[in-house]
């Protein structure tokens, strides 16, 4: 079980490179490192590596319902990282957000975060699955591939989704137009 908790422990070590170099740390990586102290501390304490193999189901059921909820409010969790993730410049995040206001753009992040939320709910449901029923090191070197996978999957299918919304509402500008 040590090799187990200390290959679940990256998160800890990046936010203490991040420290050293007197970097920013932000609040995700502060919260995963928080959750990857609860779980080794419980599979040491409980003597059960159960608790390390099930957090990246619990982290994915947390961003998933996390990404539902923005969805069924209407503050879709997609637009906010589509505007956070497309520019540095403050100015251009600015008109980005303004016209991301329209209720179309709206929409279809709104949908986006709605789907996203489902397919992340879905891959937790994997997780644990993985977890219940395989050996731990089994878990540990498939479930990186199948996340990946089913990240990828769901990246595809959203800009498939996107590409064919901006196609009937080229106004939008919600994936960037290659240059002719």
């Amino acid at each position: 079980m040590p090799a187990l908790a200390a290959a679940s422990s990256v998160p800890v070590l990046d936010t203490g490179y991040r420290l050293v170099r007197r970097r920013p740390v932000s609040a995700v990586g502060l919260a995963f490192v928080g959750l990857t102290g609860l779980s080794v501390s419980l599979a040491m304490w409980l003597h059960s590596p159960m608790f390390i193999l099930a957090k990246g189901a619990v982290v994915s059921a947390l961003v998933g319902a996390a990404f539902a909820t923005s969805a069924l409010i209407g503050k879709p969790l997609t637009r906010t990282l589509a505007l956070h993730l497309s520019t540095d410049r403050s100015e251009d995040r600015r008109l980005l957000a303004e016209r991301w206001r329209h209720p179309g753009a709206i929409r279809v992040f709104c949908t986006l975060s709605a789907a996203w939320g489902v397919w992340l709910l879905l891959t937790a449901g994997q997780q644990l699955t993985l977890a219940l029923t395989l050996r731990p090191g089994v878990v540990m070197a498939l479930d990186p591939a199948v996340h990946a996978a089913a990240l990828a999957i769901g990246t595809v299918a959203s800009v498939l989704y996107v590409r064919r919304h901006q196609r009937a509402h080229p106004e939008l500008a919600i994936l960037p137009i290659r240059a002719a």
